[in-house]
C-alpha cells in the first residue's frame, strides 16, 4: 500500500490535530481513564442493551453508569459478572485487567523485535473494543508490515485523540509517524518527536523508538546533524546492548555521505556494517549515482525498495510491476514515489521533462531534500551533456536548498 499516493493534505491534517493535542497537554491538560469503563460501555452498545438489562443481579444501575463514566473503579467481583453477561471472554478480561501496563509492553516487545511478544500481547485482547487495544492492534499491525489493516485504523483512533490518557495519544502519535513517515513533512515529524519526548519521563523504550525516527527525519531534511545524532544514537544502543540496531544507523549515515558526495566518509562508515544486505544496497546506489552498468548480480541479497531500484536500470517495464505487487512501502529512508519511474527513462527528454513536471511539484510537496540531491546530480549530467538547461539546474538547485 503506497502511503505515498495518499491525499497528504488529509495526512498532514491528522498530523496537525495530533500536534496541537500533544501541545495542550504539554500545557496541562491531562487524561487517565478508566478502561473497564471504556469497554463495558462500548461492549453494551454494541449489544445494544441498556444500563438496567446489563445491571440487573449485579448491581445498581447509578453504580455501572458511574463504572462507564470513570467515576468509580469497578470490584473485581463485579466487573467478572458484568464482562460474562457482555460475553467478555476470561482472557479478553484478563487482559483488560492488565490494560494500564499493556500498550507499554507492546511499545517495549516493538523495540525489542520480540515478535512473539507482539503477536501474545495482540491475542490476548482479542475481541476487546477499547481504543487503548484499538492502538496495540495499530502497532501490531506496522510491526507485521500490514499498513492496509493499520491505516483502517487510524480514523477511528484520530476521531478520539481529545480523549486519549497521556501515554495513548503519545505512543500513537509516534507509531502514526511511522506509518506515514514517507508520506509526511520531515520537519514536521521532527517538530512532533521534540515535543513528545519531553512529555516522556519513564519510558525508555519509546525514547529510542523516537530517537530513530528523529534522525531519518533528519536524513530526509539533509541535514548535517545527520552524523553527529547518528554517532549519539550509536552510544545509546552500546550502552543497552541493543548491537543489533547498530548497523541501520551507520546505514543511514553511509547514504548520507553518499548522496553528498563526501565518498571518505561513505568507504569508512560502509566499512562497519556487518548487515550483508545493507552493504549490497550501499554498492547498489552507488553505482546508479555514478551510471554504471546494473548487472543481475548487483541485486542478489538487496532489500526490496533497492532491488527494484536496481531493476529499473535493467528492466523497467518488470521493475514497475514489481515494486506495484510488492509490498515496499516502509520506513526505508530511501524510499521515493518517483525514483523507480525515472530509471526506467532513458533518453534525456524524457528525463528532463519528468524532473520538470513530475518531481519538481513532488519535492515541494514532500521536502525531501535528500531525494532532491539524487536529482541535482542527474540534472547536472544532463546539463553537461547538452549544454543546455543550465539555468534550470541552478534553479533546482536553490529550490532544494530552501525546502
Amino acid at each position: 500500500m503506497d502511503f505515498g499516493k495518499k491525499n497528504k493534505k488529509d495526512l498532514e491534517a491528522n498530523l496537525k490535530k495530533l500536534i496541537e493535542e500533544i501541545i495542550k497537554r504539554s500545557n496541562g491538560k491531562h487524561f487517565f481513564n478508566n478502561y473497564a469503563g471504556i469497554e463495558i460501555k462500548l461492549k453494551r452498545n454494541l449489544k445494544e442493551m441498556t444500563l438496567a438489562e446489563v445491571a440487573e443481579d449485579i448491581c445498581s444501575i447509578s453504580y455501572l453508569c458511574k463504572v462507564e463514566q470513570n467515576q468509580i473503579k469497578p470490584n473485581l467481583m463485579c466487573l467478572n459478572d458484568i464482562c460474562k453477561k457482555l460475553d467478555i471472554t476470561d482472557d479478553a478480561l484478563d487482559a483488560l485487567l492488565r490494560m494500564d501496563t499493556l500498550l507499554e509492553n507492546m511499545v517495549l516487545a516493538y523495540y525489542l523485535k520480540d515478535k512473539p511478544k507482539l503477536e501474545k500481547i495482540y491475542n490476548d485482547g482479542n475481541g476487546l473494543e477499547n481504543y487503548r487495544y484499538k492502538i496495540i492492534k495499530f502497532i501490531y499491525y506496522i510491526s507485521i508490515f500490514d499498513y492496509e489493516n493499520a491505516d483502517l485504523l487510524t480514523m477511528d483512533i484520530i476521531s478520539l485523540v481529545s480523549v486519549l490518557n497521556d501515554y495513548d495519544l503519545l505512543a500513537f502519535s509516534v507509531f502514526y509517524d511511522i506509518l506515514y513517515f514517507n508520506a509526511l513533512n520531515p520537519k514536521d515529524i521532527y517538530y512532533e518527536l521534540n515535543i513528545i519526548e519531553k512529555l516522556i519521563h519513564d519510558d525508555n523504550a519509546l525514547k529510542f523508538i523516537i530517537d530513530e525516527i528523529r534522525l531519518k527525519a533528519l536524513f530526509k531534511m539533509n541535514s548535517p546533524l545527520v552524523i553527529k545524532k547518528g554517532d549519539e544514537l550509536i552510544n545509546k544502543y552500546l550502552n543497552s546492548a541493543r548491537f543489533d540496531l547498530i548497523d541501520d544507523v551507520r546505514y543511514l549515515e553511509s547514504l548520507f555521505y553518499l548522496f553528498n558526495s563526501d565518498f571518505l566518509g561513505y568507504e569508512k562508515t560502509k566499512k562497519l556494517i556487518k548487515t550483508k544486505s545493507l552493504i549490497k544496497n550501499l554498492d547498489l546506489y552507488n553505482k546508479i549515482l555514478n551510471s554504471e552498468k546494473i548487472y543481475i548480480k548487483d541485486l542478489k541479497d538487496t532489500t526490496d525498495f533497492a532491488y527494484c531500484v536496481g531493476l529499473a536500470k535493467i528492466d523497467g517495464a518488470k521493475a514497475l510491476e514489481l515494486f506495484n505487487q510488492k509490498n515496499v512501502y516502509n520506513m526505508s529512508v530511501e524510499y521515493d514515489d518517483t525514483l523507480i519511474e525515472y530509471l526506467t527513462l532513458e533518453d534525456i527528454p524524457s528525463k528532463y521533462n519528468f524532473i520538470s513536471f513530475i518531481v519538481l511539484p513532488y519535492l515541494k510537496a514532500s521536502k525531501n531534500k535528500m531525494i532532491g540531491k539524487f536529482y541535482e546530480k542527474e540534472l547536472l549530467k544532463i546539463t553537461k551533456e547538452t549544454n543546455k538547461y543550465k539555468l534550470f539546474y541552478e534553479f533546482f538547485m536553490e529550490m532544494n536548498s530552501e525546502l
